[in-house]
């Protein structure tokens, strides 16, 4: 019964695979940018105060986060997938999201570090 999907199968399969080594360039590529943006990010917005108390590591965290996931997400996918289809409604469809999560759970975790360096300090 498979054997009559076969020839589409391998086409797909070929497809994939030729794709493959745009994806491994990729994913460094992008993952590198954006970290060393997120970081470029975070320490800009502290200005010239010396980082200032939980809320504003939330918001700068959050912000950075946003910001450097939004690239992350437009330079892996046009790396990747460029030429192979239109790229449009997965580009906005990554950055939503990642934008959405970078707002939502980033401050949390940044509450969370502090609050649990601040119990290893007293420890």
């Amino acid at each position: 019964e498979m054997a009559q999907f076969r020839a589409d199968d391998l086409v797909a399969f070929e497809r994939v695979h030729s794709m493959l080594w745009r994806i491994w360039m990729a994913g460094p590529a992008a993952y590198i940018v954006s970290l060393l943006l997120n970081v470029w990010i975070f320490s800009r917005l502290r200005g010239s105060s010396d980082g200032g108390g939980t809320l504003s590591l939330m918001i700068r965290g959050a912000v950075a986060s946003a910001l450097s996931q939004a690239i992350d997400s437009v330079i892996f996918i046009t790396l990747a997938f460029y030429g192979e289809f239109d790229i449009t409604d997965l580009l906005i469809g990554q950055v939503i999201a990642k934008v959405a999560l970078s707002f939502v759970l980033v401050p949390f975790l940044i509450t969370g570090g502090v609050w649990l360096a601040r119990k290893l300090d007293r420890a």
